[in-house]
């Protein structure tokens, strides 16, 4: 393209097409053109503005949940852990003291399977799990459990350490033994003392196994309240009060 200036009129060039001979001459703007351009302007913004629209809150309100946690373990624990032992083997030693018993003077009855707790009361009570004691089998063994004197105070012994124990731990920490409400009332429905000496093989059995004592808790314990753990810090510390004074 070839651009010429026209002498006389530099504001005005002229184009020339090549290969054309077409020559272009700018002609100036009318007047309507002018006002059209003008108009044009004055009608479109430079920026185009979009406001801004709130977007409302896609998650619900917040709100405030009281949540219990639970006591902190006692530092009395590691005393109470080790009364806990002692009497499970004093209470392991009558216990096979009666077993080797029955099973001289009642071999049929010592044969079948079957554990024991202690109720409420004190009193001795055969379980039957198996399913192998008959009623009279049952009746004989309560008649047999609470005329021995020795297996009856070891398992008097054997709850009261028991239910220290659990209290003094916590519900989320140490050995989260005290997320249990373990007391008189409910000892007989949460263990079988009988399950916690059956006799250890290579490979434990499912028996063994469900009979340890944490599994027991697990499986048929009765577990806190606030108002039930509560109740019994308070019971605790009435006791506390009462021993010193």
């Amino acid at each position: 393209m070839v651009i010429l200036l026209t002498p006389g009129n530099n504001t005005s060039p002229t184009i020339t097409l090549p290969n054309s001979g077409i020559t272009l001459t700018p002609k100036p703007l009318t007047d309507a053109q002018k006002e059209a351009f003008k108009n044009a302007a004055a009608s479109t913004p430079a920026v185009v503005y979009h406001p801004s629209t709130e977007v409302p809150a896609t998650t619900e309100p917040m709100e405030a949940v009281d949540t219990w946690i639970g006591r902190s373990q006692s530092p009395d624990f590691p005393k109470m852990a080790a009364q806990h032992s002692n009497s499970t083997e004093a209470l392991k030693t009558s216990y096979e003291a009666f077993t080797s018993t029955l099973a001289s003077v009642y071999p049929d009855l010592a044969s079948k399977k079957f554990g024991f707790t202690i109720e409420a009361n004190g009193n001795l009570k055969a379980t039957n799990s198996s399913g192998e004691l008959s009623d009279a089998d049952t009746k004989q063994l309560n008649t047999l459990l609470n005329a021995s004197s020795g297996l009856k105070a070891a398992a008097a012994t054997y709850r009261e350490t028991a239910i220290d124990m659990v209290d003094a731990d916590s519900p989320w920490s140490g050995s989260y033994l005290g997320r249990y409400n373990l007391n008189k009332e409910n000892f007989a429905n949460s263990l079988d003392l009988g399950a916690l000496f059956i006799p250890k093989t290579s490979t434990p059995s499912k028996d063994q196994i469900d009979g340890m004592f944490f599994n027991q808790l697990a499986y048929k314990g009765e577990l806190h309240t606030q108002e039930s753990e509560a109740a019994m810090l308070a019971a605790r510390a009435a006791e506390k009060a009462a021993s010193a004074g």
